[in-house]
């Protein structure tokens, strides 16, 4: 079951407050909002479309608002059972395990590096952890990364 793309429709972004001086909490959320099938002419064949909202919320310690982004958009997948997803989808708005991960981790990572740059220009705090590099304390060993 490939993906074969992603789109983004909409990107709406606004900060509402200053940073506050104590902790910010940052909170990424993704909602498949609805599937349908969609004629792919260059493949000649049908799909379905999965529109989806993300949206990255970012509080106080005690909830108030300082900013949110919001992107709107669709993920587009072929799979043999998709007359299946599809009537399972109107039924009870929930997809099969493994299609739900591979939409939603496509989403993510569409959705996390688009959010990091619009973060940057609000000057708010990314959306991800990034790991930064610092001096190598004598005795520690050194935690690798292999992707």
């Amino acid at each position: 079951m490939p993906v074969i793309g992603i789109s983004i429709r909409e990107i709406d972004a606004k900060r509402f407050e200053d940073l506050a001086s104590g902790g910010v909490k940052v909170d990424n959320r993704t909602n498949l909002r609805e599937i349908k099938e969609q004629n792919i002419p260059t493949l000649d064949k049908k799909g379905l479309n999965v529109s989806f909202e993300f949206k990255t919320q970012y509080t106080t310690e005690n909830n108030k608002k300082i900013a949110e982004i919001n992107l709107l958009g669709d993920v587009l997948l072929i799979d043999e059972k998709q007359e299946q997803i599809l009537k399972d989808w109107k039924k009870d708005k929930k997809l099969p395990d493994d299609v739900n991960i591979q939409i939603v981790n496509t989403i993510l990572r569409k959705c996390l590096t688009k959010a990091l740059t619009i973060s940057e220009e609000l000057q708010l705090p990314p959306p991800l952890a990034i790991p930064f590099a610092s001096k190598k304390e004598e005795g520690k060993e050194e935690s690798r990364y292999i992707g």
